[in-house]
């Protein structure tokens, strides 16, 4: 009992964190909610030495107003002054990450994140539609876990994390798309981010529980002919894992965890030519059911294992302006070495 209730104190706690970056910060309304350390291990921390590969492929889908551009905002002031609609954006995208995560010393873990954007966006209007597609290397990232507490040295059943995160600006910001540069479009955002968060873990007999808070704050990009910055952004997630062959006692199932998650991300506007993005920015909450399998196949007598899940947004009435995001599937495998 006394474990249970320092999980819950911890919690309370990120919440709180939460809260406080969302009183006082702005953020990111294309930066996707969840989280990627536990999308990577689950509520599993490598030993000192264990370096693993996971790759993960997710799709997303969101509609919202047209961002203006310089040629157009005499169309749009135009547009604004009868009435009428401005025009809309639809983007459907889909990214293949590639996490290499090493654990040099006890409780340190490092994890290059190598991203590959994959956009298309459609611009609506009255006169038609336009789609562009763009691909490429997206904004190489670097995050580093540190085990601040755990209440044994060896097989801990409660811990918790301290987090940093460094991004930089790798992918392109300089491609055109009909004579102009659409932010939204590149496969970078040109700017150098940086982030801090915690995270905390508590194993029952018969699953494992986790939390984690964390506050990414987004530098202006570097995007020619145009001033483009994303906010910064707060994310809170909770996720309970259950091996269904130690919980019910099924041998057959000891290859099968079912997991689910709340995965919440607040955003400020974002700013285009210093001035707000109106259709950007708010609250979304998402529901995640996920499930991981255990493939017949190991690396070192370590099992290779596939997760897949879906974010299921609750609702889209939270965001601001004209935005609904629609569901964002995940697939990932992870290779221990």
């Amino acid at each position: 009992m006394g474990r249970v209730l320092q999980t819950a104190a911890v919690s309370a706690v990120l919440v709180l964190l939460l809260w406080g970056f969302a009183d006082v910060s702005t953020a990111c309304s294309v930066c996707l909610a969840g989280d990627p350390v536990f999308s990577t291990h689950g509520t599993s921390a490598q030993a000192e030495g264990d370096f693993s590969l996971f790759i993960q492929a997710q799709g997303w889908r969101k509609d919202s107003g047209l961002l203006p551009h310089e040629e157009e905002e005499e169309e749009e002031h135009h547009d604004d002054e009868h009435g009428e609609e401005a025009g809309s954006e639809r983007n459907r995208s889909q990214r293949l990450d590639l996490f290499l995560a090493w654990t040099p010393v006890d409780r340190l873990t490092l994890t290059l994140d190598l991203p590959f954007a994959f956009n298309e966006i459609e611009e609506i209007e009255a006169g038609g539609s336009t789609t562009n597609r763009l691909s490429g290397l997206g904004d190489v990232a670097l995050s580093g876990s540190y085990v601040l507490w755990r209440d044994r040295e060896v097989l801990p059943s409660t811990w918790i994390e301290g987090r940093v995160f460094l991004k930089t600006p790798t992918g392109r910001t300089t491609r055109r798309k009909g004579g102009v540069i659409d932010p939204h479009l590149q496969t970078g955002t040109g700017s150098w981010d940086y982030g801090l968060g915690l995270a905390a873990v508590h194993r029952f007999d018969w699953g494992s529980f986790y939390t984690s808070a964390f506050y990414r704050m987004n530098e202006e990009g570097d995007f020619k002919d145009v001033d483009y910055e994303y906010g910064d952004v707060a994310l809170f997630n909770l996720a309970l894992e259950v091996p269904l062959g130690h919980a019910l006692g099924r041998k057959e199932l000891e290859a099968v965890t079912l997991g689910g998650e709340l995965n919440y991300r607040w955003s400020d506007f974002d700013r285009a030519d210093g001035e707000k993005f109106r259709d950007s920015g708010g609250s979304v909450l998402y529901a995640t059911p996920s499930v991981r399998f255990r493939l017949p196949f190991s690396v070192r007598t370590r099992p290779v294992s596939l997760r897949i899940a879906v974010q299921l947004p609750v609702t889209s009435s939270w965001l601001n302006g004209d935005q609904d995001e629609k569901e964002v599937w995940m697939v990932g495998f992870t290779v221990p070495f």
